[in-house]
């Protein structure tokens, strides 16, 4: 009887290695493989192979030597072990600053997004703030002689009106958006590296969003060039736009309004980005998390908001220097302090203020949406890690199984390690 258990034994024994080498083929190369181990374990429990019976000299069945005890303890043991040194342990996550070209295309989304979707506004903003205005006020509808508002610009059926120069708008924001915010983060992270035993606060905020904004200029002085010419009506589309401006004065001529650009965007971009920034670590203070999307967008726009009040009259003198060349028979300004001055003798001072509602309306939007979307793709870029976590998550907690099962006092043999 004796030889027959044992002979029972090794049979069994046989068919748990034979299905021992069907798991390490299978179930350890295919993705279902916590499915492929629940159900070897499950066929080999019916089939009465994880409880081999051993026999004693006595001839009685089921009774386990000292060493078969001895075993079985230290493997619970080891499955208490398992169990406090795993299951309290959670996988942990930490985010990482983006790569150059992952904030360039964050930056790119965001920008071209944000300034195509508000166009219409900018436009009219555009038109209010230029020198001859009046003069376009038949194509909007507006009677000879009536004043032309912003009310009167926004009617529905100028949208066609309005969407002038959208195209170039977004072709030329692409390239703004990339190199502004790679550089302003790149800027932003090497600063605060050379002062990180100070506490500059909204200074660093400020000085590296002026950096970025330097270097973007060769990219956005174009585009304020050439989609302002558009929007004003000097140019009719992007071909003709940067044939009349090349043949005028030839590359010169799409950086006229290089300094006075900057003398406004500088401020304009360094104060919007430090409120912003404020805005974001009061918010953390307070709620104790990271802000959500729509929170993002909508500190932006009040950051946005409180520039717009303040640089208005700088915007304002930046138009007419550029939008100038519409209008020849107009004497030109000589300068950004010239043309102050003359705004402020020929029309008062209430003309730096004209374009402030279409201003708020075509710029708060536009940074709520720029500054909430480029938020929301810096956390699509970080998803990508997460997918990789997801993937190390799903083996740690496969090679926990694996050791749950070995460690059980039920198994004769540890199961295969997972191949990593």
């Amino acid at each position: 009887m004796v030889c027959t258990s044992n002979s029972t034994i090794m049979v069994r024994h046989y068919i748990y290695r034979l299905l021992l080498l069907f798991h390490i083929i299978t179930g350890c190369t295919c993705r279902s493989s916590n499915a492929n181990n629940a159900a070897i374990s499950r066929a080999m429990m019916n089939a009465n192979l994880l409880r081999p019976k051993f026999s004693s000299a006595s001839g009685t069945d089921d009774v386990r030597t000292v060493e078969n005890v001895r075993s079985a303890s230290v493997r619970k043991i080891s499955k208490q072990s398992i169990k406090r040194h795993t299951k309290g342990a959670p996988m942990i996550r930490t985010t990482r600053p983006l790569l150059f070209w992952e904030n360039m295309v964050c930056g790119a989304v965001s920008r071209s997004m944000a300034q195509t979707i508000m166009h219409p506004a900018n436009t009219m903003k555009t038109i209010l703030q230029s020198r001859g205005s009046q003069s376009q006020a038949s194509l909007f509808g507006v009677a000879e002689g009536e004043a032309l508002t912003f009310t009167k610009l926004a009617r529905l059926r100028n949208l066609k009106v309005l969407t002038r120069g959208a195209g170039a708008q977004f072709i030329m924001s692409v390239p703004h958006g990339a190199v502004n915010f790679a550089v302003l983060e790149y800027v932003r992270k090497q600063m605060g590296r050379i002062f990180q035993n100070s506490n500059m606060g909204f200074g660093l905020d400020f000085l590296s969003s002026c950096v970025a904004t330097f270097c973007c200029s060769v990219v956005s002085t174009p585009q304020m060039m050439i989609t302002d010419n558009i929007m004003a009506g000097t140019y009719p589309n992007l071909s003709a736009a940067v044939t009349g401006l090349a043949k005028d004065k030839g590359v010169m001529g799409f950086y006229t309004g290089w300094f006075p650009g900057l003398v406004g965007k500088i401020p304009s971009y360094g104060l919007t980005w430090v409120f912003f920034q404020q805005l974001k670590r009061m918010q953390l203070q307070i709620m104790k998390r990271e802000p959500f999307d729509i929170e993002n967008s909508i500190m932006g726009c009040m950051a946005s908001a409180t520039t717009v009040c303040i640089m208005i009259p700088v915007d304002t003198i930046k138009t007419r220097l550029v939008t100038q060349l519409n209008y020849p028979d107009m004497i030109p300004y000589n300068g950004i302090f010239d043309a102050a001055v003359r705004i402020t003798k020929e029309e008062g001072f209430g003309a730096f203020y004209r374009g402030l509602a279409p201003r708020l309306v075509s710029v708060v939007p536009m940074i709520g949406i720029q500054f909430g979307l480029y938020e929301y793709m810096k956390k699509v870029m970080l998803a990508r890690d997460n997918l990789g976590a997801d993937k190390e998550e799903s083996r740690h907690k496969m090679e926990e199984l694996s050791m749950e099962v070995a460690a059980d006092d039920d198994q004769p043999f540890p199961a295969p390690a997972v191949r990593k």
